[in-house]
């Protein structure tokens, strides 16, 4: 059995975050055709489709989704062996602020492995609201803030985009014109940024709809949708397989909206300078990006 090459993970992994060939070679600096060769090659080694094409760009098969979480972790096995041989004495405080949306999903066991490579460092961690870490970031109470790029007022250190995708439990049938009925919704409540952009979205669309469940947690909209209350939108990493499915044009559905996030990291003394700098390039290589 061959090993799988990190590289190709690497673009698998990205064109996932992204959506889009153009947007991934742009990213990690490669050609478009070089972008879809790699993806190409993955698919012909692991003898399954991992993305459908479509004009509006890539979505994850069933098989994309299961190899996901795989790739993540081979990826971030490399990156720890290099990081735990140059971590060298490496010590200080970060205070990290994060949205829920990205707490719950890959990057907190990411930053278990970074607590172990820097054992000298101390992480504090604080998930909230972008509106709230923006806050705290001008204050000076956070360090570096990863939050929505039109909710934080500071210029981010770089910014990314994500696409959000429909999601619905795996039971759950939906005609494709839905005999004129309202499309049941599960929300976000609060200051969430993203439902303005739903529900332009569904009036393009022509689609009427009704909030069945709302909530401020992530964990209860996912309680909901695995229910089969009703859909709602969510970011890659924060769709559950093994109960959920990723809905679109085949249940009459628009184009979900795509969000932007933000990097941002404040200046801080010299004493404090080197373990906020070790935390900013661990984030950059575990979200795949890049400050230049």
């Amino acid at each position: 059995m061959r090993d799988l090459d990190s590289n190709l993970l690497r673009t698998f992994v990205t064109v996932a975050e992204t959506g889009a060939v153009s947007a991934t070679a742009q990213r990690l600096g490669r050609t478009q055709a070089a972008v879809s060769m790699q993806l190409r090659r993955l698919e012909e080694d692991l003898e399954r489709r991992l993305f459908e094409r479509s004009p509006r760009g890539l979505r994850l098969t069933e098989a994309g989704h299961l190899l996901l979480p795989y790739a993540h972790s081979i990826l971030g096995a490399g990156a720890d062996a290099r990081r735990v041989l140059s971590a060298s004495q490496v010590a200080g405080t970060v205070r990290l602020g994060m949205l829920e949306d990205i707490a719950v999903g890959s990057l907190p066991r990411a930053l278990q492995r970074f607590c172990a490579a820097y054992p000298h460092i101390n992480l504090e961690i604080t998930v909230d609201s972008s509106a709230a870490m923006s806050s705290r970031l001008l204050d000076g109470a956070l360090d570096i803030v990863i939050g929505d790029a039109h909710g934080i007022h500071a210029k981010p250190l770089v910014s990314w985009d994500q696409p959000l995708f429909w999601v619905g439990a795996r039971g759950l049938v939906l005609e494709p014109d839905l005999g004129g009925r309202p499309l049941p919704l599960v929300t976000f409540s609060g200051t969430c940024l993203w439902q303005p952009q739903v529900e332009q979205k569904l009036r393009q669309a022509g689609l009427g709809w009704r909030v069945v469940c709302s909530s401020t947690s992530l964990p209860a909209v996912q309680s909901a949708i695995e229910a089969g209350l009703g859909i709602a939108v969510l970011l890659e990493g924060n769709i559950r397989p093994q109960s959920m499915r990723v809905l679109g044009p085949a249940e009459g559905l628009p184009s979900a909206p795509v969000v932007t996030f933000g990097l941002y990291v404040r200046p801080v003394p010299a004493a404090q300078a080197t373990a906020v700098k070790a935390l900013q390039r661990f984030l950059e290589e575990e979200l795949n990006i890049a400050s230049g």
